[in-house]
């Protein structure tokens, strides 16, 4: 159970981390009018020009790694649910690393979702 608990944090880590670069990559691009003729391949080009991107990505892969080794070893009943922890650590890393507000109902939301990851815990 450790292991699987272990395994399902790592790969939440490293798809939170994923989504933040993700965001930090959107906060970069600039306006595009996507129904102009060629502005599609315009915006790709930017898109995929961010740092930011292929580093989300990189984390998002090795998170999937973790997270497909974690539902190999434990029950889907208990590995999807746990998957849950991602919104708690979005929630932070979102605070501390892009700035954005946790309002009251933001945090009661967030320890809803803590208490439903520790009774599925305990009740596995």
């Amino acid at each position: 159970m450790v292991k699987i608990l272990a395994l399902v944090l790592i790969a939440e880590i490293l798809t939170a981390a994923g989504q933040i670069f993700f965001k930090k990559s959107a906060n970069e691009l600039g306006f595009h009018d996507l129904k102009k003729m060629g502005a599609h391949l315009k915006f790709l080009a930017e898109v995929f020009s961010k740092p930011a991107l292929w580093i989300g990505f990189a984390f998002m892969a090795i998170g999937l790694v973790a997270w497909l080794i974690a539902l190999a070893e434990g029950d889907l009943s208990l590995v999807f649910p746990l998957g849950s922890s991602q919104y708690i650590l979005i929630l932070f890393l979102a605070h501390f690393m892009l700035g954005e507000k946790i309002d009251r109902m933001k945090l009661v939301g967030t320890l809803l979702v803590v208490f439903g990851i520790v009774i599925i815990t305990i009740t596995h």
